[in-house]
């Protein structure tokens, strides 16, 4: 069976032990190259704060009863999936097989119909739908394995997987508060990937504006015209117009066979014609 547990979904509701049926038509997922193992530490250049990455991690392991491992993936652009923080490296060798193989209950978590998957050691069923992912962690010394999918603003952004090292099926406390852990795993990545972007964009909006102010001082442009001259340049050369300003800002060129940012490039963009001081 899948789940193997007295589950219950996320509002609290029973809902009983399934086996999901093999998903011919889930997307097979691709393994994001892996960062050097720390433990419970996020990989480098993840958007996600560390702190409360960390913090996540440790509570689980304190909170949840008989989960002594604990990771977070996360799903990336084009169906990759990266192993953000794990507690050690039965957690982190777990997710990595699970994700090399296509196959295992986080994988099933991020892509079937069922947000919460589990494995139990004891169960026949597990054993013959995933015999390399059990033979993993059988021998880590995992006696059961749950995964749940997390979930910000109706997408998918990862998955939270628990190992426990006691034999027996899952409570309902645990189902319970793997669910909770899950919901606050993906507010914190959701809120941190918000904020990333909400910075780049104030940071390209100031280094655009520098550019602008670059050619109204320059060509005697105003505000309107300069930014303009700055999109039209953009769309005609296929650059975008952050790099575009970025150029000019850096070099005092614009993006056109290295010319100054003024005469052939001005012209061939419709821009001014005015040649540098």
């Amino acid at each position: 069976m899948t789940t193997n547990v007295a589950s219950t979904n996320v509002s609290g509701n029973a809902v009983a032990s399934t086996s999901i049926a093999a998903r011919p038509d889930v997307t097979p997922i691709r393994r994001a190259p892996a960062p050097s193992p720390s433990p419970a530490t996020p990989s480098a250049g993840e958007a996600a704060p560390t702190g409360a990455v960390e913090a996540l991690l440790r509570a689980s392991t304190h909170a949840v009863p008989g989960v002594g491992h604990v990771s977070i993936s996360l799903l990336e652009r084009g169906g990759a999936v990266r192993t953000l923080a794990a507690t050690g490296e039965v957690a982190r060798q777990l997710d990595e097989l699970q994700f090399a193989l296509h196959q295992g209950p986080s994988v099933d978590a991020l892509h079937s119909h069922d947000p919460l998957v589990g494995l139990h050691a004891g169960c026949p069923e597990d054993l013959a739908r995933w015999p390399e992912v059990m033979a993993r962690a059988v021998s880590s010394g995992l006696f059961g394995v749950l995964s749940v999918r997390m979930v910000w603003e109706a997408k998918t952004v990862g998955v939270l997987t628990l190992g426990s090292e006691q034999q027996g099926c899952f409570p309902r406390e645990t189902v319970l508060l793997a669910s909770s852990f899950a919901a606050h795993a993906a507010a914190t990545v959701g809120l941190a990937r918000k904020a990333e972007r909400l910075e780049l964009a104030m940071v390209a909006r100031q280094e655009i504006g520098q550019a602008v102010g670059i050619l109204m001082e320059r060509y005697g442009m105003t505000a309107d015209a300069a930014f303009a001259y700055l999109r039209r340049l953009s769309q005609t050369t296929n650059v975008k117009l952050r790099v575009v300003a970025d150029q000019l800002r850096l070099t005092g060129r614009l993006p056109g066979e290295g010319l100054p940012a003024a005469g052939a490039a001005a012209h061939s963009a419709g821009g001014p014609g005015a040649h540098p001081t």
